[in-house]
This record gives C-alpha cells, sequence and structure tokens, in this order.
C-alpha cells in the first residue's frame, strides 16, 4: 500500500506539537464517509493560554496550493468548502487564530497562513498561493531537515503568531 505523505506530515505536526510544554492538542480525525454530511473543519485544535487555534494541514507537490475551482462543490480548490467556511468562522472569535499549515514538498518550504490571509487573496483574484507568498499573516515554520519530512520547532511558531495577533 503506498505511502500518504499528506497523513503522515499531519503526524509529524502532532508529534511537534505534543512536544511544546503547555499545549493541549486534539485531533479531528477525517471523516471519509461524510456521514449526514458532517465534515471536520481542521485537522488540529490547538490550545495554549490564552489562545485556541484551528489548524488545517495540506502537503502539495510544485510551486501552489489552489485557493479557487469552478466546482461549487470544492470551489476553495484544496482546501474544502467545510474547512474554508469553518475556519473563517472560527477566525472572527477573539483570542482564536484559523488557517493553513502548507508544507510544498518540492521545495521543502512549510508555512502557515491565515485564513483571513486566504480571503483576502482570493478576494483579490488570486487562484492560488506561491510557496514564496510572504507578508504580515504568513509565518514560516522552521526546523531541522531530516530525510523527509522535519523536525518543527512549534514552540517559535506559536510564539511568532502570537506576537503577531
Amino acid at each position: 500500500m503506498p505511502v500518504n505523505r499528506g497523513k503522515q506530515f499531519e503526524d509529524v505536526v502532532r508529534e511537534a506539537f505534543e512536544k511544546v510544554p503547555g499545549v493541549s492538542i486534539d485531533r479531528l480525525h477525517d471523516q471519509t464517509t461524510h456521514y449526514k454530511g458532517s465534515s471536520n473543519i481542521c485537522d488540529f485544535i490547538v490550545y495554549r493560554e490564552p489562545y485556541e487555534y484551528y489548524f488545517e494541514c495540506k502537503s502539495v507537490h510544485g510551486n501552489t496550493l489552489s485557493i479557487y475551482s469552478n466546482d461549487p462543490k470544492h470551489k476553495y480548490g484544496n482546501i474544502s468548502n467545510a474547512q474554508w467556511e469553518g475556519l473563517l468562522e472560527k477566525s472572527k472569535i477573539e483570542g482564536v487564530t484559523a488557517g493553513i499549515i502548507c508544507w510544498w514538498i518540492d521545495k521543502d518550504v512549510t508555512k502557515f497562513i491565515s485564513i483571513k490571509e486566504f480571503e483576502r487573496i482570493r478576494a483579490a483574484g488570486y487562484k492560488s498561493v506561491r510557496f514564496d507568498y510572504n507578508n504580515y499573516y504568513v509565518t514560516e515554520i522552521t526546523g531541522k531537515k531530516k530525510r523527509v519530512f522535519f523536525e518543527y520547532n512549534m514552540e517559535a511558531f506559536l510564539d511568532e503568531i502570537q506576537y503577531n495577533r
């Protein structure tokens, strides 16, 4: 059976968050059946006093993460409708940050982009986000490269997004 890089990436992210002192992390398992229309808005809910974070993990090959599609069932490209709309709704709550942790596999780059920034990018007419896209609402997640994956420093990552709130 082939190895699913996306699922492995999620495991790496979970393990990195588990190493951060004072962090609570909950993994929301994917609902492949979408029973009665249900679906998760993200992979992880992370809490570190006094903030809560909703993170969806994506891994992509190539230069871009698609955020637009003509298909109404998947109008946000690589991000499901439920994820986009759910993360956007959570981001409106005081003390909550929500967004996508994306690993551009071919570029060895991992970044967090807030869902509010994705919304702004999409409203400006862009259909994807390049691996080298940077601004105030984008945080590169650094770590030590192993054979395939990184050993991420999630404590520094949380410090940075907390500081940039």
